[in-house]
């Protein structure tokens, strides 16, 4: 895992240097980054949990995310590889041990929601950083890019709540409770239709500052809903 953070660094150092040159360094660092992910995983003979490993695979969704979506624009590219390096680094920062999964997360439904919210984040995560880039160089073709990365975010994190939905009826037998993950889910889900809804009303069709706002405040509610809700809300059914 930290070989996979140096190579994260390298890669955003060679981004720095020349932008199109860090997709290969992207692309090793997240081999070496899954390929510890899948070692821990055999481990404990399921995905692997703990506060660690929790941040250590939305990292990887993020640096998928980053790989997939890559464009030769330094300030977005150093900002998705800013967001990998840090959210790597807070796993790094917990203790290493490895945790057995409970019964109630032994089931299809956990890797069906978990990995896709957090790959939604990083759509989410890399519309933010298109929206800085569009402020910077005010290329249609940037700010098009935000649009599609924050639908294609929203389409799947519908799915996504689809999933849990099934996965909360399963474990604790109620599609809904009314916990601070729950609720804030409930929170992105509108923010974003929201701003889909901006996006086809022909009358704000040309507000563009306005849905590159929007897009940097969904940003803050998904480090709300992501973690906010497990550190500084109290007790939740999804705290890490």
């Amino acid at each position: 895992m930290i070989a996979a953070l140096g190579l994260y660094v390298l890669a955003a150092l060679v981004t720095l240097v020349r932008p199109g040159a860090g997709r290969p360094v992207l692309g090793a660092a997240l081999l070496a980054h899954a390929s510890a992910m899948v070692g821990r995983g055999l481990v404990v003979d399921w995905l692997p949990m703990g506060r660690m490993d929790s941040f250590a695979t939305a990292a990887a969704a993020f640096a998928l995310v980053a790989l997939l979506s890559w464009r030769p624009r330094r300030a977005e590219i150093l900002l998705m590889l800013g967001v990998v390096i840090a959210t790597l680094g807070v796993a790094l920062a917990f203790p290493q041990d490895l945790r057995y999964a409970p019964p109630i997360l032994r089931t299809v439904w956990y890797p069906l929601h978990v990995p896709s919210s957090f790959v939604c984040y990083g759509l989410w995560f890399a519309a933010g950083a298109a929206g800085v880039q569009w402020w910077m160089d005010r290329d249609p073709t940037t700010l098009r890019r935000m649009d599609q990365l924050a639908l294609v975010g929203f389409g799947l994190w519908t799915v996504s709540m689809v999933f849990g939905g099934i996965w909360g009826a399963v474990a604790w037998g109620a599609w809904f409770l009314w916990d601070p993950k729950f609720i804030w889910s409930v929170i992105l889900w509108f923010h974003y239709v929201s701003l889909l809804h901006l996006r086809l009303t022909p009358s704000l069709f040309e507000a563009h500052r306005l849905r590159v706002a929007l897009t940097w405040l969904g940003c803050a509610w998904v480090l709300v809903a992501w973690v906010g809700t497990s550190f500084f809300f109290g007790k939740s059914t999804h705290a890490f």
